[in-house]
């Protein structure tokens, strides 16, 4: 027999039982696929992992500078409106303490507007900070929580926007014996302000970063003036991200007057939703926690 024919005959026999082995379900050919199956399986999951894992706290500098910013950009429109930090919650306290004091040392037995408008901002303060507690019992430092809280942050600038569109009074007061909003609208749009910054500085936290609560500078102050590389000339990481937390609120709130000024409190809050959902999506960028 031709030996060419023979060799010929063989290939064509290796050629069918291989055809026959695609074919056929559950042989080599179609189990050659399965190793792809975890695969696939796995790059779906990366998502839902990336969102649930622990954001490495070493890489959130400017997340938190941006906190910062949003501290100064909520609070201006507040004090413009009504003479009251919403983020910064030791001055309400001392007025309510002297709306106490008032009624043991004089007959004026009246709950002054100013004196409701302190309680107001302290209780949604809290309020918004007690929301804190559901990132305690997920874990504070999850990508999906964090990002969750910003977005609430951000739906809260949005109703005080909206409450302080159509209380109908005006953004800036003359006077601080002429406070504005005083009405119900007026009233809500300083306690979703307030309820944004309390919910922001639970936040920042737990994060232990050198800016504190980003809500806050008190601490700050005092920690950036007894640092002790305070005139080091080089970098420095305590010193320095202080410094940036106390610039960018200044330049908050600078940026938030500028628009009250030129329009009006519901436009200086809706450029803050804005600027809060920008910040939600920043913590997309920040790597996963690196495990020891």
């Amino acid at each position: 027999m031709d030996p060419q024919l023979t060799s010929r005959k063989g290939y064509l026999g290796k050629l069918d039982l291989s055809s026959a082995e695609e074919m056929t379900p559950g042989t080599t050919a179609a189990s050659s696929s399965a190793p792809l199956e975890p695969t696939i399986e796995q790059s779906r999951r990366e998502p839902r992992q990336f969102l649930t894992s622990n954001i490495d706290i070493n890489a959130t500098l400017w997340q938190l500078v941006m906190y910062c910013f949003m501290t100064g950009f909520t609070s201006a429109p507040t004090f413009l409106a009504c003479y009251l930090w919403c983020g910064f919650q030791t001055g309400g306290l001392v007025q309510l303490s002297l709306a106490v004091a008032r009624l043991f040392a004089t007959s004026d037995r009246t709950f002054h507007k100013p004196d409701q408008q302190a309680l107001t901002s302290l209780l949604s303060f809290l309020l918004g900070t007690a929301f804190g507690r559901i990132g305690d019992k997920v874990g504070p430092k999850k990508r999906w929580w964090i990002m969750t809280a910003t977005f609430l942050m951000a739906l809260f600038t949005m109703a005080a926007a909206l409450c302080a569109h159509f209380s109908g009074e005006p953004s800036v007061a003359e006077f601080r014996t002429a406070a504005s909003w005083q009405n119900a609208k007026g009233m809500a749009a300083l306690g979703f302000a307030s309820a944004s910054l309390g919910l922001q500085g639970i936040v920042a936290k737990r994060l232990n970063s050198q800016f504190g609560t980003s809500v806050v500078l008190t601490t700050v102050w005092v920690e950036l003036v007894n640092d002790p590389k305070l005139f080091a000339l080089k970098l420095v990481k305590s010193r320095d991200h202080r410094l940036l937390a106390v610039f960018f609120t200044f330049l908050g709130g600078m940026c938030s007057a500028g628009i009250v000024f030129a329009s009006s409190s519901a436009v200086a809050f809706g450029a803050c939703t804005g600027l809060r959902l920008i910040s939600m999506l920043t913590w997309l960028v920040v790597p996963m926690e690196k495990l020891t």
